[in-house]
């Protein structure tokens, strides 16, 4: 299906109609936005008597805590790159009355400004000795924006995904085999993830969203565009897109990390396609990694603009010429674990991945339908410098997302094959909060299912999460699950230091109950045991907030009043 105007992925692919908006109309014919490059910011010899304030011996004026600590944990240095705009400069702009700043971008060195005075000649700001270009990224015009978007039925059917307490959620999860880490505890708890897009219309009512809500994991990031009406208006794809991650509506749909913590960044003009949108999304990753953001999700894409004089080329898809490709990659390289959806052109004359999918360093997701098959509207690879895309596939045909009016619809999209991926590589970080970002991602590319033979539809293919963990582990977890009949109980890990321990059992019965006792025969702790079976039938679980003296336990799993393993385990404060 080609779309005439709108090259992005945000774009559902499904049945299409065109909304009109009458106010969106504009009585200027000039362009009123402009991106400016700034030179130097240590070099005051470019602007004598105004250098920057800010050091690198001095991080924290700049970058949070977590921020620093994510870096440290990957063993990241701060860079000029990271030091803020100099104040100096942003005061010579303030001073001029004919313009205004909307955008600032620490990475690039440079900011986007709106003119007040359409008269005002925006290149003479060449004359200012710290300004090396400026760029048109706005063409308004006597135009309406215009809107192509996906319409569905809210879901009747019914069968054996519905008969779960995930609903439509587990069969994108499962298809990833990421049931297994939900079976252990590992559901996103401590990730915080950024999602950018064009809105999340009612986040903040339905009730698919209320747990996160009370737990305080639903949080403002920044609305980039300065809208009228902020995060939770103008556009529903936001709140489609945070469902399949961060939803929580039992027997409904459960997202693929539902005890992640989730900021929320508007960056996406829905009604008009220019250069700008790249500098939204620019500001709002800067302000992501500033606040020490773990992931980002992506479900945009960029390629051709309603002022073709923008418009990307195929040639251009290498990571480093559009701008949200290379600031994509350079938030990578602060040890974000970058997720951004292929694109929707694999049908259009375009065919290829659009950007930021191209950039390196990151998990650029192709959307498979239930059997794992290509979606033939999902984008195509390789880059142009020969690199493969899309890296890994998930479930973008018919998934289960939420409607702004609370249903429960499905729809097509790399819009969806982004987040539901971006989730489960939560929960899979979560189980090695010690790897890096990097480190996760080949492991889940390394085990996708075509990663000896990648090609240029699939990438490397669909990840297999119990692979990847397998990979990343050292505790045996994921091997055991190969090697059931050389023993009955597996707890991990084991001495526990963390607070909590997971475990596999291999019998035929059932436990329903667990405990532990001391050293000296008294009952420690006992609980209900969740009801999760591995993916061969083996059954597994978890237990937390284990806050004790340290010293020698026995774990013990029972059926009613029969015993059925006990195992010596370990613990350490």
């Amino acid at each position: 299906m080609s779309f005439p105007r709108k090259k992005w992925s945000i774009v559902l692919v499904n049945v299409t109609f065109a909304l009109l908006y009458a106010g969106l109309g504009w009585s200027q014919s000039a362009p009123n936005r402009y991106w400016v490059q700034f030179e130097g910011k240590e070099q005051s010899e470019l602007f004598p008597g105004h250098e920057t304030p800010f050091s690198l011996d001095q991080p924290e004026a700049f970058l949070s805590d977590r921020s620093l600590e994510r870096r440290k944990a990957q063993s990241i240095p701060v860079t000029s790159q990271d030091l803020p705009i100099p104040p100096s400069y942003l005061a010579a702009l303030d001073s001029l009355e004919q313009i205004e700043i909307i955008l600032k971008s620490k990475w690039f060195n440079a900011i986007t400004v709106r003119l007040r005075d359409t008269t005002f000649d925006i290149q003479t700001l060449l004359d200012l000795p710290m300004i090396s270009a400026v760029k048109n990224v706005v063409q308004t015009g006597s135009k309406r924006g215009e809107l192509e978007e996906a319409i569905d039925r809210p879901n009747t059917r019914s069968g054996s995904e519905t008969s779960q307490s995930y609903g439509q959620g587990w069969s994108p999860l499962s298809q990833l085999h990421g049931e297994w880490l939900h079976g252990m505890g590992f559901r996103g708890h401590g990730m915080w993830i950024a999602v950018l897009d064009a809105g999340f219309e009612n986040v903040d009512q339905l009730p698919i969203f209320e747990k996160a809500r009370e737990e305080g994991r639903i949080r403002d990031g920044i609305d980039a565009m300065d809208s009228q009406g902020g995060l939770y208006a103008h556009h529903r794809h936001g709140t489609a897109v945070l469902g399949t991650i961060a939803g929580s509506l039992e027997d409904s749909l459960i997202g693929t990390a539902p005890e992640g913590t989730f900021w929320l960044y508007r960056t996406e003009d829905a009604y008009s396609e220019y250069l700008i949108e790249e500098d939204y999304w620019i500001a709002a990753a800067e302000h992501a990694d500033s606040i020490g953001i773990d992931m980002i999700n992506t479900s945009l894409g960029y390629s051709q603009f309603d002022d073709s004089t923008m418009n990307h080329s195929t040639e251009e898809l290498n990571g480093i010429t559009a701008r949200i490709s290379q600031a994509t990659q350079w938030a990578a390289e602060r040890g974000i674990l970058c997720v951004t959806s292929a694109g929707n052109s694999g049908n259009a004359p375009w065919h290829y991945i659009t950007a930021p999918a191209d950039a390196d360093g990151i998990l650029a997701v192709g959307a498979v339908n239930n059997e794992g098959t290509h979606a033939s509207f999902s984008g195509y690879g390789p880059t142009s410098d020969g690199r493969i895309k899309p890296d890994v596939m998930a479930l973008g045909v018919q998934a289960a997302y939420p409607y702004a009016d609370s249903t429960i619809r499905n729809g097509n999209g790399t819009s969806f094959s982004s987040p539901i991926l971006c989730g489960a590589a939560a929960c899979l970080w979560q189980a090695f909060p010690e790897a890096t970002a990097q480190e996760v991602r080949l492991a889940i590319i390394n085990s996708s299912h075509l990663a000896a033979s990648p090609n240029d539809s699939m990438g490397f293919g669909i990840p297999d999460l119990r692979i990847a963990y397998k990979i990343l582990d050292e505790t045996g977890a994921a091997e055991w699950e190969e090697m059931s009949e050389d023993i009955e109980l597996l707890l991990f890990p084991n001495p526990c230091t963390e607070g909590t321990i997971r475990w596999i059992y291999s019998g035929l019965k059932t436990p329903d109950t667990w405990r532990m006792w001391n050293a000296n025969g008294g009952l420690f702790a006992e609980g209900k045991v969740p009801t999760w079976n591995t993916w061969n039938g083996h059954h597994q679980g978890w237990v937390s907030n284990l806050k004790t003296t340290s010293g020698s336990y026995i774990f013990q799993l029972s059926a009613g009043n029969e015993v059925l393993c006990s195992q010596s385990l370990l613990l350490i404060q």
